[in-house]
């Protein structure tokens, strides 16, 4: 039971690595996070945040506010889950290893995000760019006025649209975590991802209640009385 305990703790923690990962890349951290609360600084108030109040484990606290994120912090509890099974015997080195290079994984995906929003374009650039947009949209009618007469201002007016509409795609872009419509849907993914899990784990406990089996197919195919030919 305490194996069991363990393991469903452990997969609600690597649960919580997904929301903390989308939290602080939307910069909507708290200083403090307790299990279903977060302290915002300056306030001292907490703040109910519903996704973490099932999958952090009781009596944690983040260290946000010491410059820590809180899915490296949780990354912890998983690389000493992992070390504890493989002190018990129940994952040999191999399995030990693939382990832990996954939880390596998460952790390097989770610094390329983080760099990804924080490296910003340089102000340099885009002012000088955006003072090149305005140059050359006031030169251009010059140089059509003569061939095209009217219809300068529309061309003018199309393609200086086009050219700032360029640059205002280059801005969205450069982070692709928040709320906007075009930006990746982190939300849907992770809730999806966790109600996936949730049913995993759900069928897990049956079968274990049940005294073994095979999950899913073997189970649904129990309940109806269809048998397996062997391949």
């Amino acid at each position: 039971m305490a194996e069991r305990d363990d393991l469903e703790r452990t997969i609600r923690i690597l649960v919580a690595i997904l929301y903390a990962t989308k939290n602080h890349l939307r910069a909507s951290w708290g200083a403090e996070i307790i299990p279903g609360k977060a302290i915002r600084p300056g306030t001292g108030s907490p703040t109910t945040i519903p996704e973490y109040s099932d999958l952090l484990p009781q009596g944690f606290r983040g260290l946000d506010d010491r410059g820590v994120g809180l899915a490296l912090q949780l990354t912890f509890f998983v690389e000493q889950y992992i070390k504890r099974q493989f002190d018990q015997g129940a994952f040999h080195g191999p399995q030990a290893s693939q382990m832990q290079a996954q939880v390596n994984t998460i952790t390097d995906a989770y610094g390329r995000m983080e760099t990804i929003r924080l490296t910003s374009i340089p102000v340099a650039l885009l002012i000088h760019q955006r003072q090149v947009l305005a140059l050359f949209g006031c030169v251009l009618p010059f140089a059509l006025v003569d061939e095209m007469g009217w219809w300068t201002v529309p061309i003018v007016t199309l393609v200086t649209f086009t050219l700032y509409g360029i640059d205002g795609i280059g801005a969205q872009l450069e982070d692709p975590f928040g709320f906007d419509r075009n930006d990746i849907r982190m939300d849907a993914i992770i809730d999806d991802i966790r109600e996936e899990i949730v049913v995993l784990l759900d069928e897990w406990r049956r079968v274990i209640k049940r005294g073994g089996g095979e999950m899913f197919i073997a189970s649904q195919a129990a309940r109806q009385g269809v048998g397996f030919a062997p391949s």
